[in-house]
């Protein structure tokens, strides 16, 4: 409204809008408090002089789709979930019970994490991962980048050599590179990483490793170099960081044990998260310490602070120890199965020889090879340019990678994508690359 232009009285627009006088009186003396308009006595309430027409900011596009519904992810992104598999009414309900009492989160936080929750992820350890772990060697963070973070500034010195897989997890990688590591990256192959690599290099003080399941490339670390690593360790008395990310869900046969479970020299830090079996949401990490490393890690986190949010720690603990999390990892693990199996006969029934699948007994991706034929026609970023093009996010297997030559292939993640939109993508994509 222009200046001087005259409002209904408080009367007319309580009947025009259905409202009580008095809410509409209410909003007229805001307005003159906030000097938008002059009430006058006796006389109509008018727009203030001096007082111009401002318009409601436009939203772009972005922020009209980060404000509604979140976008579903496209097959075949790695780490999408499935909301619809989410037990939201269970968490809803542990959650208020958790906040029926909140003075685990209302007074002085230990540095290291709420004792409950370490000593329910010491639970969960022993039945999931084999692992024998200690609650007071039990850290929580806020997930393996801080983890990173925390293990280089209290156990490592700037510059120090810490050895990573190659193709390997790119973020983890920038963690380390972060917090002043010095990273050497290492090829693993068909059987993960090989520690016969390590005899060729001097002063390495860390090695970061997936042994369960190697990322991206979804092989395990077999038990004779599991052991190899830990001798080096042993005997150098470097640390080994092992990155366990996903290795609940295993699909023949029971999750293979941990490679910190092997240690007895204590030298081993194991990671390990929320992320995948129940929600990334929750922003909570953990890692198991050997004994030495215990109070370098208290201390570091007093002088920083945790990341790691209080709020949700009281609920897992309880979601945990009543098995309801047990359930749910047994319930997905049943559907990322069935998934994983769809993908496999669509891919058998669409590729035509572009690209090449095989069943794996655990993950939540799969690897595919490009078949000869297709990579005389172009290599996998290419590839993944083309997927996207189409509607159908891939990602390449070199873009994962730093030493050359560069594997090639493309990830396929499953586990968030029905038999449906798995069989839709697979269809979309061998279109896009024919």
């Amino acid at each position: 409204m222009s200046p001087g232009a005259p409002l209904p009285s408080s009367r007319a627009l309580a009947e025009t809008l259905g409202l009580a006088r008095a809410t509409v009186t209410i909003a007229y003396e805001q307005l003159a408090a906030e000097g938008y308009v002059q009430a006058r006595q006796g006389a109509c309430v008018r727009v203030a002089s001096g007082v111009h027409g401002r318009r409601t900011p436009v939203q772009s596009e972005a922020t009209r789709r980060e404000s509604g519904s979140a976008v579903p992810p496209r097959p075949f992104a790695i780490g999408a979930l499935d909301a619809s598999l989410f037990p939201g009414l269970a968490w809803a309900r542990t959650l208020a019970r958790a906040w029926h009492d909140p003075r685990p989160m209302l007074g002085r936080a230990d540095p290291l994490g709420l004792p409950a929750l370490r000593v329910a992820i010491a639970q969960h350890l022993a039945q999931w991962r084999g692992l024998a772990a200690d609650p007071g060697r039990i850290v929580i963070t806020s997930g393996a980048a801080e983890s990173i973070a925390l293990v280089v500034r209290a156990l490592l010195h700037a510059g120090d050599r810490v050895a990573v897989e190659d193709p390997g997890y790119l973020p983890l990688r920038s963690a380390l590179a972060r917090s002043g590591a010095r990273v050497m990256p290492l090829r693993a192959d068909h059987e993960g990483f090989d520690p016969a690599q390590l005899a060729r290099r001097a002063r390495v003080r860390a090695v970061l490793v997936t042994p369960s399941r190697q990322f991206p490339l979804g092989h395990a670390m077999p038990v004779a170099r599991r052991l190899a690593l830990l001798d080096w360790a042993r005997r150098t008395g470097a640390l080994v960081i092992e990155d366990d990310f996903d290795s609940e869900y295993r699909y023949r046969g029971a999750p293979l044990p941990a490679l910190a479970s092997l240690d007895a020299a204590a030298r081993t830090i194991y990671l390990g998260s929320f992320s995948k079996v129940f929600s990334p949401a929750v922003r909570i990490g953990w890692m198991v310490l050997p004994d030495t490393a215990v109070a370098p890690i208290r201390t570091a986190l007093t002088e920083i602070g945790t990341h790691a949010s209080l709020v949700p720690q009281p609920a897992l603990a309880e979601f945990i120890t009543t098995g309801r999390l047990a359930r749910h990892i047994r319930r997905t693990r049943r559907i990322f199965a069935t998934r994983q199996a769809a993908l496999l006969d669509a891919g058998e029934r669409h590729f035509g020889g572009l690209l090449s699948l095989a069943a794996e007994p655990s993950g939540m991706h799969l690897l595919a090879g490009c078949a000869p034929a297709l990579a005389r026609r172009m290599d996998d970023l290419e590839a993944a340019r083309r997927a996207a093009a189409a509607g159908i996010t891939v990602a390449p297997l070199s873009a994962h990678a730093s030493l050359r030559p560069r594997p090639q292939g493309l990830l396929l993640g499953f586990a968030g994508f029905t038999a449906e939109a798995l069989d839709v993508g697979v269809r979309r994509l061998a279109q896009a690359l024919s």
